[in-house]
């Protein structure tokens, strides 16, 4: 294992409420002001819930205080999850 990989599963494993970004919705969308850019992240063996807290993560560390996901989805066959989102101040 990589040392991301464990330092992901370290933060995915910390309670990220306080610190995470917040993901917004497309009728949430009007109201963002400033575009950031955008953030991805791959997630081995993973769910559509631990890529949405790693996108929180990914945008937080960027500056961002919302998120909205713009692609999710399983990598072929494996249970490997690949998502971006758009990242707002």
């Amino acid at each position: 294992m990589t040392r991301s990989s464990i330092a992901l599963v370290l933060l995915l494993a910390i309670n990220t409420t306080a610190s995470a970004a917040t993901e917004i919705r497309d009728s949430e969308m009007s109201t963002m002001k400033e575009k950031l850019g955008t953030v991805s992240v791959n997630i081995k063996n993973g769910t559509f819930n631990e890529a949405a807290k790693a996108l929180s993560l990914a945008a937080h560390e960027k500056g961002a205080s919302f998120f909205h996901i713009t692609s999710l989805e399983r990598v072929g066959m494996s249970s490997n999850i690949r998502a971006t989102a758009v990242v707002y101040k």
